[in-house]
């Protein structure tokens, strides 16, 4: 599904325009988790496509630049491993969550923002921020 971005706000004092996409009145905004000293070197998306698979609990973003190069991509998953001692248990007590999302910097490489949570008897859970040559996959 291909969502074009536009232009739905301005903010007054910079008189910069604001780029956001919706999805089924659901707004999308792909620079949310981009640190702000790196917004201006990154390259927007024109248009997004999701695709979704809602029984295997995933979804992946990949947003487009103006000629058609990926430039943003974001995806999430969860994985229900069940309890590790092998008794009987709430397979969604523990599991792996991954939350990834990237952007094409100006100059080609990738920042890469992922979070990754694992629930086996406690949660544990960190993110952290890495360039890379390449888009995630």
């Amino acid at each position: 599904m291909r969502i074009p971005l536009y232009i739905s706000e301005y903010d007054d004092e910079s008189g910069k325009p604001l780029k956001r996409a919706s999805h089924l009145g659901r707004e999308v905004d792909w620079a949310a988790r981009l640190p702000l000293i790196w917004r201006s070197l990154t390259i927007a998306p024109l248009w997004v496509d999701v695709n979704r698979d809602v029984d295997a609990g995933a979804e992946r973003w990949m947003g487009y630049d103006e000629e058609e190069l990926p430039c943003y991509c974001r995806y999430r998953f969860q994985v229900d491993i069940g309890t590790l001692d092998g008794g009987a248990g709430d397979p969604a007590q523990a599991g792996y969550r991954e939350d990834l999302a990237a952007w094409r910097m100006r100059d080609g490489r990738w920042l890469i923002h992922r979070i990754i949570a694992c629930q086996a008897d406690g949660l544990t859970s960190y993110s952290f921020y890495a360039f890379g040559e390449s888009m995630p996959r």
